[in-house]
C-alpha cells in the first residue's frame, strides 16, 4: 500500500513512542507537533510555557517547529515517499528526526490523494436516526483537533450511536481516564493530575452528546487503547483551555510558586563567589576531618557545620582548647566567646548571609538522607566561604561535581585510606555474650535490645556496660563515652545503636554485631551496606590504646553479610534533598487562601517542580505535627511552619501533647511555661527511664523554640537548661545502675510482623536463651 508523508505522519501519532512533550524541549517556544498552532498560540498568548523539565516524557523525538496542522503533513524525508508504494521499506519511523517541511499545502479536511493513505475503510456509511451518510471516516484522524472541536462545539445535535458503539466509547472514555499517559502530557497544558480525572468527565459527556458519526467511527475502530488516546488528547486539551481557563491560572500559579528548580539560583551572593570546594573523600578513621579542622582553625574566620549537637559541642571544646575562640550555635544553645571568629553549629543552623574565610561540612554524604538531607544541600549551595571543606565517603562525589559544574566553583578532590586496614575476625561469639572482651562495642538496633545485651553481660560476665543510643541527651551520651574511654575504672564494654556511627571518639577494640537487622518503622530489613560500614569503621583509633581495628558478629550466620558489606563499593549517589524555604511556602499559600497548613503542604508536595538531581525530603513529621497544631487558631502562618519543625518524638504521646500546650499558649500571646515537674532521683525501672527520656525531649524542644521565637514569650529558658542539666545527670547514674528488663513507649501496640529472611533474622536475647 502506498506510504505518503500523512500516512507516516498518521502512524507516528498513532506509535507508543511518540510522546506529547513541553515546548521548552523544542528548538521553537511552540513546537509541539500534536498541538495545532490556533490553540497553541491562544493558550500561550495568556500562559507562558512551563519553565523546566517536570513534564518531560520517558521517550522523546524532535520535530521541526510547524506554524499549522497542515504543515505537520509536509515532512519530508532525505528520500521521499513514492505515492506507488515503492519506497524502501527499510526505513524505520526513527528517519522523521530528519525531515524538512515541504511547501505543499495538506489539506485538513483529509481532502489529499487517496493513495498515499494506509487506511482503507471506504464506502458510505448510513448515521442511524439521523439518515445522514458519511463519505468514509478515513481522513477524521488527518482531521485538525481545532476543527474537531469547533465541530463539536457548533452541533446542535450528535449522532445516535448504537449499543455496542456506546459500550465501546465508554470503554475508551474509561481508559482515557486512567491513562497515565494522558494525565502527565495534560500538565503542560497546566491541567493538574488531581483534576484531570473531573476534566475527562466532563468532557466525555461534551463529547458523546455531540460528536457526529464519522467522529464516532473513527473511534471506534480505533478502540480501546493507545491510538484512541492520542487522537482524543489534542480535542480534549481544546476543551479544557476553553472550559477550565480559571483552572488553569490557578494551577499555573501553583507550578511557578512551588517551582524547586535550579536551587544553586537562590543564592546569589554565593553564585558571585569564586568558591573553592576541597572534598576530603575516605572511610571513617582515615584523617579526612582532622585535616579539615585544621584549615578551619587557620583561617581568619570559620564555621564548623556538624551532623549532630553533640559533635558541634565536640568541636567547640577542642578548637577552644587549642587557643582559637570558637562560639556554639545549635536549635537548643547559644554559647558566644567573646571576641571568637569561628563557630561550630549544627548543620541546620548555618548561616548562609555571614562571610567566611573557610567552612567545614562534615557527613556531607547525608545530603542523600531522606529526612534532613535538604540542610547538607542548603549548606553546600548557599554557604559564603572563600574555601569550602567537604568530608565524607565517595557516594556523592559525582554529585557533587555535577553540582560544582552548575556554581562554577573549583573542585579539588583528596582522597584518604584507612589508617590501618578493618580486619574482621573469622570467629564469631558463636551466639554467646559471655565471648565479649575488653573494648568491644556491641552493637544493637533498637533500644529493647540495648538494655537486654547489657543486663545479660552484666550479669554472666564480670563486665560492665556503658550504654548509648540515639535517646539520650548529648551530654548523657558524652558522660557514658568518655566513661568507655576512660582506662581507670571497670566499665570496659559499650553497648550501643547506630547512633556510634558518628559523633564521638571511642576507643573500640572491636565491634560486634548483635543483629544485622533493623525495624524501618514499617518491617524489618537488613541494615544498609554504607550504615554497617560507619559503624564497623568506629573499631581502632589512631594514637589509642586499640589502633587496630575488628568487627565480627554475634551469629556466625551474619558473618557473610558483614563481609559483604564491607566489600561492596559505596552505592553512588544520584539525587540529593530540597525542602522549600518558607518564603516559597508562603508564596504559594497565596494561591490557596483558604486551605489548611497540612493540606498546603501536601498540595505542594504534588506540584513542585525539581530538577533531576534532587528530591524532596520526606516531610511526613512535619505534616503529622501540623495536623495536630489544626486545632490551634490564632498562629500565622511562618510560626505554624516554625512549630512543625521543633525537635519532637512524634510517636511520643507526651512529646507531643506539650507542644501543643506550647502552641496553645503562644498563639494566645501568654508567657509559655514548663510546666513539669523535676524528678528527684535516678530511675528505678524501665517506666522511670523513658519517663526521664521524655522530660529531657520536651525541654530540649521548650529550648530550640525559645531560639526560634521571641525570649518574651519563652521567658524560662534559664531554668529550663537547669533542669535539663539535672535530667541528663540522672539519666547518667540511671544508666550506670540499670539492671531491668526494658519496656516500650508503645507498650501494649500489636508488633510489627517481622519478616523471616536467613541471615537477618532478629536474634533472640541471650536472657531468653539462658531462662529456657
Amino acid at each position: 500500500m502506498a506510504r505518503g508523508s500523512a500516512t507516516k505522519f498518521i502512524r507516528l501519532c498513532s506509535s507508543q513512542s511518540f510522546l506529547f512533550t513541553p515546548t521548552s524541549y523544542y528548538p521553537s517556544k511552540y513546537s509541539h507537533p500534536y498541538l495545532s498552532s490556533c490553540y497553541i498560540s491562544r493558550f500561550y498568548s495568556d500562559f507562558d510555557p512551563p519553565k523546566s523539565h517536570l513534564f518531560r516524557p520517558r521517550h522523546l523525538i524532535d520535530l521541526p517547529f510547524c506554524h499549522n496542522y497542515s504543515e505537520l503533513g509536509c515532512l519530508l524525508q532525505k528520500q521521499p515517499f513514492s505515492s506507488s508504494g515503492g519506497n524502501d521499506e527499510s526505513k524505520s519511523d526513527s528517519d522523521l528526526g530528519d525531515c524538512v517541511v515541504k511547501n505543499e499545502p495538506f489539506s485538513s479536511a483529509g481532502g489529499n490523494d487517496e493513495s498515499n493513505c494506509d487506511l482503507d475503510v471506504g464506502g458510505d456509511v448510513e448515521l442511524e436516526g439521523t439518515g445522514e451518510t458519511s463519505e468514509g471516516f478515513e481522513n477524521v484522524a488527518n482531521r485538525d483537533p481545532v476543527e474537531i472541536y469547533k465541530e463539536l462545539k457548533d452541533a446542535l445535535k450528535g449522532y445516535k450511536q448504537t449499543r455496542e458503539e456506546w459500550d465501546t466509547l465508554t470503554e475508551i472514555f474509561n481508559c482515557f481516564s486512567r491513562s497515565g499517559w494522558a494525565s502527565n502530557q495534560a500538565l503542560a497544558v497546566y491541567i493538574g493530575s488531581a483534576f484531570f480525572p473531573t476534566a475527562v468527565h466532563k468532557f466525555r459527556g461534551f463529547f458523546l452528546k455531540r460528536c457526529q458519526g464519522d467522529v464516532v467511527k473513527h473511534l471506534v475502530s480505533l478502540g480501546p487503547g493507545n491510538e484512541a488516546e492520542r487522537f482524543l488528547f489534542p480535542i480534549f486539551v481544546e476543551y479544557c483551555l476553553e472550559e477550565f481557563s480559571g483552572e488553569i491560572k490557578r494551577f499555573k500559579g501553583m507550578i511557578e510558586y512551588a517551582d524547586l528548580t535550579k536551587p544553586h539560583t537562590w543564592f546569589p551572593f554565593a553564585r558571585a563567589m569564586r568558591r573553592k570546594i576541597i572534598y576530603h573523600c575516605g572511610p571513617t578513621n582515615s584523617g579526612k576531618t582532622y585535616n579539615a579542622l585544621q584549615k578551619f582553625m587557620e583561617a581568619n574566620t570559620g564555621i564548623y557545620c556538624s551532623p549532630l549537637r553533640l559533635l558541634a559541642m565536640e568541636v567547640f571544646d577542642k578548637v577552644n582548647a587549642a587557643g582559637v575562640y570558637c562560639s556554639l550555635l545549635t536549635g537548643q544553645e547559644k554559647k558566644k566567646v567573646p571576641f571568637s571568629n569561628h563557630i561550630a553549629c549544627t548543620v541546620e543552623m548555618a548561616s548562609t548571609e555571614q562571610l567566611y574565610e573557610v567552612a567545614v561540612i562534615d557527613e556531607i554524604q547525608m545530603m542523600a538522607d531522606s529526612h534532613r538531607g535538604y540542610a547538607w544541600t542548603r549548606a553546600f549551595l548557599g554557604l559564603k566561604a572563600d574555601e569550602i571543606h567537604l568530608c565524607g565517603d565517595p557516594s556523592v562525589l559525582n554529585i557533587v561535581r555535577k553540582i560544582c559544574s552548575q556554581t562554577g566553583d573549583e573542585l579539588v578532590e583528596q582522597r584518604y585510606e584507612r589508617f590501618k586496614k578493618l580486619v574482621v575476625e573469622a570467629k564469631t561469639l558463636l551466639g554467646d555474650l559471655r565471648n565479649v572482651r575488653s573494648g568491644d562495642c556491641v552493637v544493637a538496633f533498637s533500644r529493647r535490645e540495648i538494655f537486654e545485651v547489657k543486663l545479660a553481660i552484666e550479669k554472666y560476665t564480670k563486665h560492665r556496660c556503658c550504654v548509648i543510643y540515639g535517646a539520650l541527651p548529648p551530654e548523657t551520651r558524652r558522660m557514658q563515652a568518655n566513661l568507655f574511654n576512660d582506662q581507670d575504672n571497670e566499665y570496659d564494654i559499650l553497648v550501643a545503636s547506630d547512633a556510634v556511627g558518628m559523633g564521638l571518639n571511642l576507643n573500640i577494640r572491636r565491634v560486634v554485631f548483635y543483629t544485622l537487622s533493623k525495624y524501618n518503622g514499617d518491617k524489618i530489613v537488613p541494615v544498609a551496606a554504607s550504615q554497617v560500614k560507619q559503624i564497623a569503621g568506629r573499631a581502632g583509633r589512631r594514637g589509642s590504646r586499640y589502633p587496630d581495628g575488628l568487627t565480627t558478629t554475634l551469629h556466625l550466620d551474619d558473618l557473610d553479610y558483614l563481609i559483604s558489606c564491607l566489600q561492596k563499593p559505596f552505592d553512588v549517589v544520584t539525587k540529593v534533598g530540597l525542602f522549600p524555604f518558607f518564603e516559597q511556602v508562603e508564596l504559594f499559600a497565596g494561591q490557596l487562601p483558604k486551605i489548611t497548613f497540612p493540606k498546603l503542604l501536601e498540595k505542594f508536595s504534588e506540584s513542585c517542580r525539581m530538577d533531576g538531581s534532587y528530591f524532596l525530603c520526606n516531610h511526613t513529621g512535619i505534616k503529622k505535627v501540623a495536623n495536630m497544631l489544626e486545632r490551634v487558631q490564632g498562629i500565622s502562618l511562618e510560626d505554624r511552619f516554625n512549630f512543625c519543625f521543633a525537635p519532637v518524638n512524634i510517636r511520643d504521646p507526651k512529646a507531643m501533647y506539650h507542644l501543643l500546650r506550647y502552641a496553645s499558649a503562644f498563639a494566645k500571646n501568654l508567657p509559655v511555661g514548663i510546666a513539669m515537674g523535676m524528678p528527684k532521683c535516678s530511675a528505678r525501672n524501665d517506666s522511670e527511664l523513658l519517663d526521664l527520656e521524655t522530660k529531657h525531649q520536651v525541654l530540649s524542644m521548650y529550648l530550640w523554640l525559645s531560639n526560634h521565637f521571641n525570649e518574651e514569650t519563652f521567658p524560662y529558658v534559664k531554668k529550663a537548661q537547669d533542669m535539663a542539666t539535672d535530667i541528663a545527670d540522672l539519666l547518667g547514674e540511671s544508666l550506670l545502675n540499670a539492671s531491668w528488663k526494658p519496656e516500650s513507649r508503645n507498650a501494649g501496640k500489636s508488633k510489627p510482623q517481622q519478616e523471616k529472611k536467613e541471615g537477618y533474622e532478629r536474634q533472640r536475647s541471650i536472657i531468653i536463651s539462658k531462662e529456657k
